[in-house]
């Protein structure tokens, strides 16, 4: 019986292993998946996929709707409607958000969708996206807080109809009394708006000292 070099054998081996482990694998690599690593909820069961979407709220009750959208359709496609099917929010009037085909939109770096209702940092509502392309995405969403990466993204700011009063009044009619009056009621606003977030915990809205760090481990 002929005798075989130690190379011969090792290369026999090889072969083995590498014929196994090929023939468990198939075609199906991991690296041919989709992966979206990102906070928030991502829908893509439609021809408008809904990526990370979350509720950016800056109160209780008040916030903005964040994410990405992109279509993957051959035609024009936008974004319609945004609602709660257990009335948990209502959403401000906003344009329709276009999209090209193949085309994507950062809902955070756009006008904002504002949202109001009976929600605050921490929980999760359902939000119904409809498209104009008749198709409704549902998902269910956390609402998180304005900390750490967040505070990047712009939030809603006041109308310009309560800034109406900015102009001042001709002749003297700026005196001693009218400035005390607006500096009081500026004062009874804030501290109207500070009972708002003590009945629901400021803890809900307080960012901690430092940012998480992955693994959980410390700074």
């Amino acid at each position: 019986m002929p005798h075989l070099r130690p190379t011969a054998i090792a290369g026999l081996l090889l072969a083995a292993v590498s014929s196994v482990t090929l023939s468990s694998c198939g075609f199906h690599y991991p690296t041919d998946r989709v992966n979206t690593i990102a906070a928030g909820v991502n829908n893509r069961d439609h021809s408008v996929d809904a990526l990370g979407i979350r509720v950016l709220a800056t109160a209780k009750g008040e916030g903005r709707l964040i994410g990405a959208l992109s279509n993957s359709n051959d035609e024009d496609a936008s974004l319609e409607t945004v609602t709660s099917p257990d009335n948990a929010f209502t959403s401000a009037k906003f344009k329709p958000v276009k999209m090209a085909p193949g085309a994507a939109v950062n809902l955070a770096e756009i006008a904002p969708i504002e949202l109001t209702g009976d929600f605050t940092a921490g929980n999760f509502i359902t939000v119904e996206l409809g498209f104009s392309t008749g198709e409704t995405a549902s998902l269910d969403v956390q609402v998180v807080k304005n900390c750490f990466q967040y505070t990047q993204v712009p939030t809603p700011t006041p109308s310009a109809e309560d800034d109406a009063t900015a102009e001042e009044p001709e002749g003297e009619a700026t005196d001693e009394a009218s400035d005390q009056a607006t500096e009081e009621e500026t004062s009874a606003a804030g501290e109207e708006h500070a009972d708002e977030h003590s009945e629901d915990g400021d803890a809900a809205f307080t960012c901690a000292d430092q940012a998480p760090v992955p693994g959980g481990g410390e700074h």
